[in-house]
């Protein structure tokens, strides 16, 4: 890498775009180039402030580390591509308390100090920046550094965020070939009110409750085997679901002991008892209605737009201010259920219309928002199907006639129930997005090699896919498969990088989001959500992530220290507000009858909630602009 390439990188480069071209040829010409190696110094505190110069980092990754008293290092930032190190050090005097240390081999150009600061004092809008970064930087650390106040949500609230992995209790497993009176023993001297059979303590053979203890008692009968009168078929429900799921089922089939299944082992259980902290409540039903359908016409009035309680539900939340991000994830999660019920309706339509069962197995799966968990009230079908592997068997046409007439009755379906169409035709009714195992493998392949614009959003949509119904190993082996082939690919990555800075955040000169457009509209998903999720799923791939969700994958990055904990909240609390105003706008939508949209009117909005937002648009535009550098860089490197 050349020092004229520094000047190609300032030039796309905010705010070095400030700049004349004579200013940045002779910042460049002043340059050094400097290369770091993972966990070296780039500076340290025990040099002097003088010794030091700033620094523009081209690749790589660094944090900065706090020494304290006591001994302990406590980072507060770390810096990304495109960030400038030392400018908070340019402008102190004295002892220097912190390091700055490459977390990845690293790449940057040194500008000379004395020289940036004679800049400034040439160029005055360079220079309201430069300061205004300093004053963010300092507010930030002095945000990060206080104490942070904690409050509970009302019951209700509490109700959504808590899951069924935070209720739960300890099994309390028995064999099989125990006696019934020893079965009622153990009921009574650990006072549970459900006992799981197993004869590992791990995989359930079914569940012993009173109720089986009062048949084998009324019936008199001379078997006298837990495994003579277990319930074989519990309902279950997954660790990670939301408590208003299993205490539906509660509520509604008077079911007194449910297992707790995660990676199908049993890993706990509730009973009604585990709920007494929790309000009850009518948004209960809302599971409750969808998996008791048993008809594709009672399932209509279930869908996102016509459902009042889902409404009343969604507006309580946003109301209680409950994080955005999880309430979206309610949504989606409605919309899942009403997926699955639909999907298991169609499969009996097929066989009441002589068809039979599927032949083969198969996975069916969704993309884009959905997948995501990130899903408002309206939103297009995204979705597809993995085939286990058939092109070798002798009725691989009559096997290929089946789930084309089974993805079409599907799509339809969900058409139906307030899901429409994909305009793009992102469906499984499409040969393209219904495939074998193999198939698919194949297909990743030509993607990675021979990407065009429009393959490419065809990718970044089937990325983020999730499996909701069917044989789920299918979509596990794929999700290795294209995460691995992802991780490697840097062209891929390229491409994708480009992809991601599309979309545009609007902005004034001087940084400042431009919220004053004509129409006063600002169409969150595009302006907002687009760049964090785009920039998010971008480090997701670069270091093999396999989460979905974008505030999943935010957390991922945090644990592997792709990303600094404050610039992860941040992202996090951008997602809440970006979400948040698009809720609060479509109910106000849904209540005056009007079509649901993405669009906010910034200045019906007080003003509060503009600063808010505001914030919200610029996390958003320092991570494109954090992608746009790391694409830049890649170019000239």
């Amino acid at each position: 890498m050349a020092i004229n390439d520094l000047q190609h990188l300032l030039k796309d480069y905010y705010p070095f775009t400030l700049l004349t071209d004579f200013q940045l040829q002779e910042m460049a010409d002043k340059a050094t180039l400097s290369t770091f190696s993972k966990n070296e110094f780039i500076f340290h505190e025990d040099q002097s402030v003088e010794e030091i110069d700033l620094y523009f980092l081209v690749s790589g990754l660094a944090k900065n580390i706090l020494h304290q008293t006591n001994g302990k290092q406590l980072s507060l930032r770390y810096y990304y591509p495109g960030d400038i190190i030392g400018l908070m050090v340019m402008f102190t005097s004295g002892e220097l308390n912190f390091s700055v240390q490459a977390l990845e081999d690293s790449i940057v150009f040194k500008l000379n100090k004395r020289h940036f600061f004679d800049m400034m004092t040439r160029n005055n809008d360079f220079s309201k920046v430069i300061w205004g970064s300093i004053g963010e930087r300092t507010k930030s650390l002095y945000d990060e550094m206080k104490n942070k106040t904690s409050y509970e949500d009302e019951e209700n609230v509490q109700l959504l965020k808590t899951r069924v992995k935070g209720l739960m209790d300890s099994p309390i497993f028995i064999h099989p070939e125990t006696t019934m009176e020893n079965a009622a023993f153990v009921l009574k001297e650990k006072g549970v009110s459900g006992l799981v059979v197993s004869n590992n303590a791990s995989k359930m053979q079914g569940v012993l409750t009173f109720r089986e203890i009062l048949h084998y008692i009324t019936e008199n009968s001379n078997r006298n085997r837990v495994k003579d009168w277990m319930d074989q078929t519990p309902y279950t429900v997954e660790a990670d679901a939301f408590a208003f799921e299993a205490l539906s089922f509660i509520k509604n089939k008077a079911i007194e002991f449910i297992p707790v299944i995660y990676n199908e082992k049993i890993i706990g259980t509730l009973s009604s008892r585990s709920f007494l902290n929790l309000q009850d409540s009518s948004y209960l039903d809302l599971t409750y209605n969808v998996k008791n359908s048993y008809s594709l016409d009672s399932l209509l009035m279930e869908g996102p737009l016509v459902n009042t309680t889902l409404h009343s539900f969604v507006q309580n939340l946003v109301d209680k201010e409950s994080y955005a991000y999880e309430v979206v994830e309610v949504i989606t999660n409605h919309n899942d259920n009403l997926h699955r019920q639909i999907i298991k309706l169609t499969e009996n339509e097929m066989k009441s219309e002589g068809y039979g069962s599927p032949p083969i197995n198969y996975c069916f799966i969704i993309m884009g928002s959905q997948a995501r968990h990130e899903q408002g009230f309206r939103t297009d079908q995204d979705n597809g199907m993995i085939l286990n592997d058939y092109e070798h068997l002798p009725n691989r046409t009559a096997i290929d006639e089946y789930f084309k007439l089974f993805t079409k009755k599907v799509n339809h379906h969900l058409s139906e129930s307030g899901f429409p169409e994909c305009a793009g035709g992102i469906m499984a009714k499409e040969n393209k997005w219904r495939r074998s195992l193999t198939g698919w493998k194949n297909e990743i392949d030509v993607w990675k090699k021979e990407l065009d614009a429009e393959e490419i959003q065809n990718f970044t949509m089937f990325y983020d896919f999730r499996p909701i119904y069917g044989d789920f190993s299918l979509a596990e082996i794929i999700r290795e498969f294209l995460t691995d082939k992802a991780t490697r690919s840097k062209t891929l990555q390229q491409l994708l990088m480009k992809d991601a800075i599309r979309y545009k955040i609007p902005a004034h000169p001087f940084g400042i989001m431009n919220l004053k457009q004509k129409n006063k509209i600002i169409n969150v998903k595009k302006t907002g959500l687009t760049q964090i999720i785009y920039s998010t799923r971008i480090n997701a791939i670069k270091y093999g992530i396999h989460e979905v969700s974008t505030v999943k994958r935010l957390d991922a990055l945090k644990k592997l220290h792709a990303m600094h904990p404050r610039d992860v909240e941040n992202a996090k609390t951008a997602l809440h507000y970006l979400h948040f105003y698009r809720l609060q706008q479509n109910l106000a939508e849904l209540t005056n009858n009007e079509p649901v949209t993405n669009e906010v009117n910034v200045f019906e909005l007080s003003k509060e909630d503009r600063l808010k937002i505001k914030e919200a648009l610029q996390v958003a535009h320092r991570m494109q602009q954090i992608t746009k550098i790391s694409f830049n860089r890649n170019r000239v490197v």
